[in-house]
C-alpha cells in the first residue's frame, strides 16, 4: 500500500478504530497500541482484499486483539473493571472524542455492557456504521446470528438506559 493512501486511511479511520479498540479492551494505552498495530499490519500487507477496506481494518484489529487476549490468559478481576471504568470516565476518550454529554453517557453504558459480543455488535453498527453483513463477516458469525445479537444488545442497553439515573 502506498504511503499517501495509508495517510488518508489513517486520518479517515483512526477515530473509529480507536473507539472500537477501546470498546474491546477498555484500556486507552492498549487501544492506541491495537490501532497502531492494525495500521502497521495493513501497511506491510501487499495484498489488500477487494471489498470494504474499512471492514478489513476492523477485522485486522479484532484478530490482533484476540491474539493478545490468547497470549495473556489473565483473569481480570472486578476491581480491575471498576478501575478501568473510573479511569475512562475521568479523562477518557469518550469526553474528548464524543462532544455531547448524552453521547458520552450512552458510550459509558455501552462500554460496560456485558457480554462482550453485545458491546462489539452495537459499537460496529452505531459507531463503526457497518452493515449487518459487514458485522457478520467481522465477527465471523451468520447474518441471522448478528441480527439476533444486535436485537438483544439493543434491548439490554435500553434496559440499562432506563435504570440509569441520567436524564435522556
Amino acid at each position: 500500500m502506498k504511503s499517501d493512501a495509508m495517510d488518508r486511511a489513517y486520518r479517515k479511520y483512526y477515530k473509529e478504530l480507536y473507539l472500537y479498540a477501546l470498546s474491546l479492551c477498555r484500556q486507552e494505552d492498549m487501544a492506541k497500541d491495537l490501532v497502531s498495530e492494525t495500521f502497521y499490519k495493513a501497511f506491510i500487507t501487499s495484498n489488500v482484499p477487494e471489498g470494504s477496506f474499512k471492514y478489513w481494518l476492523f477485522r485486522i484489529l479484532k484478530n490482533h486483539f484476540i491474539d493478545l487476549k490468547r497470549k495473556d490468559h489473565e483473569c481480570l478481576t472486578l476491581d480491575y473493571y471498576k478501575y478501568a471504568l473510573s479511569h475512562i470516565s475521568e479523562k477518557g476518550p469518550a469526553k474528548s472524542v464524543l462532544q455531547k454529554e448524552r453521547d458520552q453517557r450512552i458510550y459509558q453504558l455501552l462500554i460496560r455492557l456485558e457480554p462482550e459480543n453485545y458491546r462489539e455488535v452495537l459499537y460496529l453498527y452505531y459507531y463503526g456504521e457497518m452493515s449487518i453483513r459487514d458485522i457478520s463477516i467481522t465477527i465471523d458469525r451468520s447474518e441471522s446470528h448478528t441480527k439476533t445479537t444486535l436485537y438483544r444488545a439493543r434491548k439490554k442497553l435500553g434496559k440499562e438506559l432506563k435504570e440509569d439515573s441520567y436524564e435522556f
